[in-house]
């Protein structure tokens, strides 16, 4: 019974919040922001394209060798791809947040 109450508790002051807060609410869905992760050397932005071997994480832009199929639009692109480290080889991985 507790845990429903609780529930209850978290739930009800967003179903019964003011017009201004329902609005904020309606402006925050949509696509969230990804990071995706990329060897520097693949990195090419190409007529609004943005290729690369683009991987979920850090560890798995190590071990893609070749661009991959995955193509970013240049548009969905929050940051300016930045370098957060390298391979085991020596080839710089970078990040770059996007939609």
């Amino acid at each position: 019974m507790r845990q429903w109450l609780l529930a209850a508790g978290l739930i009800l002051p967003v179903a019964y919040s003011s017009g201004e807060n329902s609005v904020l609410l309606l402006e925050v869905e949509g696509d969230s922001p990804t990071l995706s992760f990329c060897q520097l050397r693949f990195y090419e932005e190409d007529e609004g394209r943005l290729l690369c071997n683009w991987a979920v994480d850090f560890r798995y832009a190590c071990f893609v060798p070749y661009p991959r199929n995955k193509i970013l639009q240049a548009g969905s692109k929050i940051t300016e791809p930045v370098v957060v480290g390298e391979c085991d080889n020596g080839e710089p991985i970078i990040k770059l947040l996007h939609y």
